[in-house]
This record gives structure tokens, sequence and C-alpha cells, in this order.
């Protein structure tokens, strides 16, 4: 056997072991991005039926898609400025949203997470979805949350950020456009 073939086959393998370190470091130091969405998109979110998702919501100018904190298959997150919306999809078929609100705190109690729960007010989707909407405060921060029960799935918000903000028109129109598939109008 000769060894002029040596000199290539260690270059190529040095070549692969500095590009198995480099590139996951490479990817560890560049910065999380964002997606800027036109005023108007409506973001899907869960589980997956061929291209459509189940759920979704219409964001108003100036919001964009959280690309670390998004897992479609589950939950979006969508930021303007200081101001944070996380929707995401939850599998409680027939709950209603008492029942979905009254879960939430027990699972915040489950985690380990101290929240006070506020008095809710009912709020409908356009598409007549019902829900409940109230304050949850957290040691570090309030947040306006939402439940609402579709007949096959039902969906949680988080809105975190300055006060005027969270409770303003904006979000609620955000909250009222969640649709459910299959769940009339």
């Amino acid at each position: 056997m000769e060894r002029k073939g040596w000199p290539g086959t260690l270059a190529v393998a040095a070549l692969l072991i500095g590009l198995s370190v480099g590139l996951p470091a490479a990817d560890r130091s560049v910065p999380a991005f964002d997606v800027p969405l036109p005023a108007g998109t409506r973001v899907q979110v869960g589980p997956a039926d061929g291209a459509r998702r189940p759920v979704s919501v219409q964001v108003p100018d100036g919001w964009a898609v959280d690309v670390d904190d998004t897992s479609l298959s589950q939950s979006v997150a969508l930021f303007n400025g200081s101001t944070s919306f996380q929707l995401s999809v939850i599998l409680a078929e027939g709950a209603t949203p008492t029942q979905l609100w009254h879960g939430l705190g027990r699972l915040e109690l489950a985690g380990g997470v101290t929240a006070q729960q506020g008095q809710t007010v009912p709020i409908t989707t356009e598409q007549g979805v019902p829900g409940l909407a109230g304050p949850v405060t957290f040691p570090d921060r309030t947040a306006t949350v939402a439940v609402f029960a579709a007949p096959a799935l039902g969906a949680d918000v988080v809105v975190t950020g300055p006060p005027d903000e969270v409770t303003g028109p904006e979000i609620r129109t955000m909250l009222v456009s969640i649709r459910f598939d299959g769940a009339g109008r």
C-alpha cells in the first residue's frame, strides 16, 4: 500500500472533525433571530394536518415571531417591542373555559410557579369560541392570561409587557382574532 494518499485522507478527516466541533459552536454564538410579520398575517399553531395547523391568530402591524421560543406544533411566541404574546394549543377536548382556567392554576402550582390569578372576565372570539381572560401576578411581573375552549381543542395565551399594553385594545383584537379549525363561523 502506498502512502501518498494518507496526507489527503488525514486532511479530510481533520476538516470533518473541525466542522463537527466548529459548526455547533458557531451556531450557539449566532444571536437569535426574529421574523417580522406583515400586518394581517395569520400565524398558525398546533399539530400539523398537512399544510394547516388547527389554531391561528391574526397579528397587527409591528409584530414578529420569536423563533427561539416558538415550536409551531405547540406554541408561538410573538412580540412587539417589550410586549410578548405567547399562544399555546391545549389538547383538552370538551373542556370548558372555567376548567381550563382552573387547570392553568393547578399547572402553575405543580410547576412550582408562585402566581396569583385575578378576577376573570368572559371573552369570545370572532368565531364564537368562549373563553376567560384575567390578570395573573407572578413575583416579577403581571400578565394578562386568556383561555379558550373550542369543542376539540383549547388554547391559552400569556401576554406580558407594560401594563397599559397587555390590557390594551391591540391585545384584545389579537385575542378575539384567534380561530379554531372546525369550530364554526
